[in-house]
């Protein structure tokens, strides 16, 4: 890897350490790996307790639901609280929660699950996300983009240790439990790092209280125009993911895929993501965000309708190659632009970005899939997502990479 790559070849902020740097990385990696488990067993855990779709939809529904509550909150103690706090208290949750899905004997438990991993995802990888962000101003996108690579890896893992775990012949509520008593070590190393105060932190916030300073935050954000313009961004991005939820349930019933193939299937979806992070990297240092946008979102229009309606396994493995490295490209732009919109705000900006969880697009689309047919509700939420999204990257504002 060349050192064009490297994390520290973009200037840090002097009072960022190496450790903090590490344990915030870390965050997203740990989320992706905890919560990826449900999404890619889904087929097994679907047969285990007989679930219909909209079952499987409130599982989202729940974990969204509760998260919705809790991340605006925790999402504007970001920019006035002890973030080592924050992230600790949700990787220990989040590694509860996914313990209690591993030994879930009922629907309900399970359920519950889902309803604690809520409570614990925000706190942990929102104030990871602003942490990141304002380590490096200069170029909000280029190191979110590099430390989506590393969250990436979290997300490759799980499906490879789906994998593994079945070829054995293991159990995967061994699995669940043994990772997600894992979260608790992480949680502990957290409390165990010394964080520096939050970008433009200053004794102005403290003498307001918390309860006024979450007001000021609020409405700076909501009257900056590039702030709204990005959060609608990243609320139609959420649209065009809802498919991918139903995703491996599709595999499995309309391609005929087993579970162990869908893991190697979507370890692969990562592994180009990966690669489509390490080119959008470079790709920023000479091309601006619109038009990467606009490149990504008509790419993705092409090609998902011969990825869903083309016959043959073979064809979704293909297809797969350069549909998941264009798709790649949204999340880090779209998120770290949000969040430095305004310097100092990430996490006000994060709080009304978790607000749109309160739209209950999982069953909406559990729903739609009833009706019909799940190929037919992938189609149509995904290509109109897309669309949006390509229209959006017109009025684009130029900012820093």
């Amino acid at each position: 890897m060349s050192l064009k790559l490297k994390i520290d070849s973009i200037p840090r902020r002097g009072d960022v350490s190496n450790r903090v740097m590490t344990v915030s990385l870390a965050a997203r990696f740990m989320d992706e790996i905890l919560s990826g488990l449900p999404t890619v067993l889904m087929p097994t855990i679907r047969a285990t307790f007989r679930l219909s779709y909209v079952q499987v939809s409130l599982l989202s529904l729940v974990l969204n639901y509760v998260a919705a509550v809790i991340e605006p909150i925790a999402g504007l103690l970001i920019d006035i609280w002890k973030r080592p706090w924050l992230m600790a208290g949700g990787a220990a949750v989040i590694g509860l929660a996914t313990a209690v899905m591993g030994v879930a004997p009922t629907f309900g438990i399970l359920l519950l699950g889902f309803a604690i991993y809520g409570i614990g995802s925000g706190p942990l990888a929102h104030t990871a996300d602003v942490v990141m962000v304002e380590a490096y101003p200069d170029a909000p996108s280029r190191i979110y983009t590099r430390s989506t690579i590393v969250d990436t890896f979290g997300a490759l893992l799980a499906p490879l240790l789906v994998a593994a775990t079945l070829w054995l012949n293991l159990s995967w509520r061994w699995l669940m439990i043994g990772l997600g008593l894992s979260g608790l070590v992480y949680a502990v190393l957290i409390l165990r790092t010394r964080f520096p105060r939050p970008l433009n932190g200053d004794d102005e916030e403290e003498e307001l209280g918390i309860r006024q300073a979450m007001k000021k935050n609020l409405k700076a954000v909501l009257s900056n125009r590039n702030a709204r313009l990005w959060l609608l961004f990243l609320f139609v991005h959420e649209l065009s993911e809802a498919p991918f939820q139903f995703e491996a349930i599709w595999l499995r019933e309309q391609v005929g895929m087993s579970q162990a193939l869908i893991g190697i299937y979507v370890a692969i979806e990562m592994a180009v993501g990966i690669i489509g992070l390490l080119y959008l990297d470079r790709w920023l240092a000479r091309t601006s965000q619109r038009r990467i946008l606009q490149i990504a979102s008509l790419g993705v229009i092409i090609l998902y309708p011969a990825w869903l309606f083309l016959p043959g396994i073979l064809t979704r493995f293909v297809l797969a190659l350069p549909l998941n490295f264009l798709t790649a490209v949204f999340w880090p732009i779209g998120k770290s632009q949000s969040l430095a919109s305004i310097p100092g705000k990430g996490g006000a900006v994060s709080a009304i970005h978790s607000m749109t969880a309160l739209v209950p697009v999982a069953l909406f689309f559990g729903l739609l899939a009833e009706a019909i047919t799940l190929t037919g509700a992938m189609f149509l939420v995904q290509i109109g997502a897309m669309a949006v999204m390509l229209a959006l990257a017109w009025w684009m504002p130029e900012s820093n990479a």
